[in-house]
């Protein structure tokens, strides 16, 4: 009888065991990716016309509804300066932005979506009619703005688009998380080897860091600024052919 009990129990710390591992596997499997559909009302546009961003935000066939951000980045084709405005949501993971577009032409716009550990991006273009009727020629997907690298710079044909997402509240000599999200030709720019450097102000002295692919296109670093002030982050990016950077501005309080 004693043996049986012996029997029983080991058989029983064993399923528990198992059942625990099971558990701790299913705890850290990675969610499934969110998706995102974007959509442009009108599609025949006029000057002086409001437009309507949308997009649909997605994980496994459902809507989310929790997005940490959803904003919309448009600009004039050969315009350096972008407006963003941010989306607010509508229900059944919908989330809208307006805007009125007053002056005829190409455009361009890039969704930002940053919900449970993924952030999505896609340039789209559209166009503006004038109101006489005359037609402006369409731009391409991939088209857009080159980046200025200075004095020294060039005009890299193998166009990088970038979004820098540093952590929120970053704190004096706190490792805090950089992360930026790469895209070529409206695809994510995946395998490539990206750094960041940084420096305060003026000063001569420049810190680097590299960072980790943690998602395609996703590319994340822990960084720690030694004081407060105005910081400059150049992202390099290299792969293959593209050697590119591009320098964005950072305040540490």
């Amino acid at each position: 009888m004693k043996r049986t009990m012996i029997l029983l129990l080991s058989m029983l710390m064993l399923l528990l065991a198992a059942c625990g591992k099971e558990n701790e596997q299913q705890a850290f499997q990675p969610g499934a990716p969110v998706k995102a559909a974007f959509t442009l009302e009108p599609k025949e546009l006029v000057a002086g016309d409001t437009v309507t961003f949308s997009v649909k935000v997605t994980q496994d066939g459902q809507p989310v509804d929790d997005a940490k951000e959803v904003k919309f980045e448009w600009w004039k084709d050969g315009q350096e300066k972008h407006e963003t405005i941010p989306a607010s949501l509508q229900g059944d993971g919908v989330y809208t932005a307006q805007q009125t577009i007053s002056e005829p032409g190409s455009y361009f716009v890039y969704y930002h979506v940053t919900a449970r550990d993924f952030h999505n991006m896609q340039k789209t273009p559209f166009t503006v009619n004038s109101k006489t009727g005359a037609t402006p020629s369409s731009p391409q997907a991939d088209a857009g703005q080159s980046h200025d690298h200075g004095a020294a710079g060039h005009a890299n044909v193998e166009t990088v688009d970038y979004h820098f997402s540093p952590a929120d509240n970053i704190q004096v000599a706190t490792p805090s998380a950089l992360t930026v999200h790469l895209m070529k030709d409206n695809k994510a720019l995946d395998k490539a080897t990206v750094k960041f450097e940084f420096w305060l102000g003026n000063a001569e002295k420049h810190s680097f860091v590299d960072a980790t692919e943690t998602a395609a296109g996703q590319y994340e670093a822990s960084a720690q600024f030694p004081a407060a002030g105005d910081y400059t982050v150049k992202v390099h990016v290299e792969k293959g052919d593209i050697h590119d950077h591009k320098d964005f501005s950072l305040s540490i309080k």
